[in-house]
């Protein structure tokens, strides 16, 4: 794969929308390729800006009206336009037809349809069954069985016991999502909990819009189920986070362990 051949699918890799070959041949390419992985990074942060915009803003319909009237009205008199001569009936028909579509545009890409990948919506309902409604489950809570559990999954004992945030590791178990075995465990702080699943990297790739970069690795984020998810993967292991704070608690979680693992 050529840089050509990032450039093109740059905007479907960064919403997580090429398929699994696909991805695996953009990442192997970004590990070489630094220029390639500074304009995606650029790419994913203005993608992640332009949602936060029109998520953040109400679109004032009337204000959008108004300015194009006066865009109208001024390339009129000056002679750029014309052509056009419109009458008051015509100008406000034109305002109003231009607005409508900046708000089909505005509405298309705020309620387009995203597609939540089997293991994020597993993760989801794991994360809410067991961490917040705390169904009764046997979990592990020494720390040297805990290690011992995640060598039986390969993953060795790259489980962090404490992070920089506060978050201690209080407890883990085996679970499945996506009919793979994963090792989950639950970091709390005392008054709040989030979940950790990770598995043996395999030949899945994690899907999901980037949001950012830690350590040279992709920081996808996905919601699903009333929970938040965020992912990375390492060259050894597949890493998803959930919680039921706030969206970018999840993306911080995934920042902080992604430096860890």
């Amino acid at each position: 794969m050529h840089c050509s051949d990032i450039s093109e699918l740059a905007p479907l890799y960064i919403a997580g929308e090429v398929d699994s070959q696909r991805a695996a041949e953009v990442d192997a390419h970004l590990k070489t390729c630094p220029a390639c992985m500074r304009e995606l990074e650029t790419q994913a942060r203005l993608d992640a800006r332009l949602r936060e915009v029109l998520l953040a803003d109400e679109l004032d319909v009337s204000r959008v009206n108004r300015r194009i009237r006066e865009l109208i009205a001024a390339d009129s008199a000056g002679g750029l336009v014309p052509q056009l001569q419109p009458g008051p009936g015509r100008l406000v028909t034109a305002a109003m037809g231009i607005a409508a579509a900046l708000l089909v545009i505005a509405a298309g890409y705020l309620l387009m349809p995203v597609h939540v990948a089997r293991v994020y919506a597993d993760a989801a309902t794991d994360h809410h069954l067991e961490v917040i409604e705390q169904q009764p489950r046997r979990w592990l809570t020494d720390p040297a069985e805990i290690a011992a559990l995640a060598e039986q999954l390969g993953i060795s004992d790259s489980v962090p016991r404490a992070l920089t945030s506060g978050y201690h590791l209080e407890r883990a178990k085996i679970c499945r999502l996506d009919d793979r075995l994963f090792l989950h465990v639950v970091y709390s702080d005392g008054t709040r909990e989030f979940s950790l699943y990770m598995r043996p990297r395999d030949g899945q790739h994690l899907t999901g819009s980037i949001r950012g970069f830690a350590n040279g690795r992709l920081l996808r984020i996905c919601d699903a189920g009333g929970e938040h998810l965020s992912s990375f993967e390492t060259s050894r292991l597949t890493a998803l986070v959930a919680t039921d704070q706030p969206a970018d608690a999840a993306l911080r979680f995934a920042r902080e362990l992604s430096t860890s693992l």
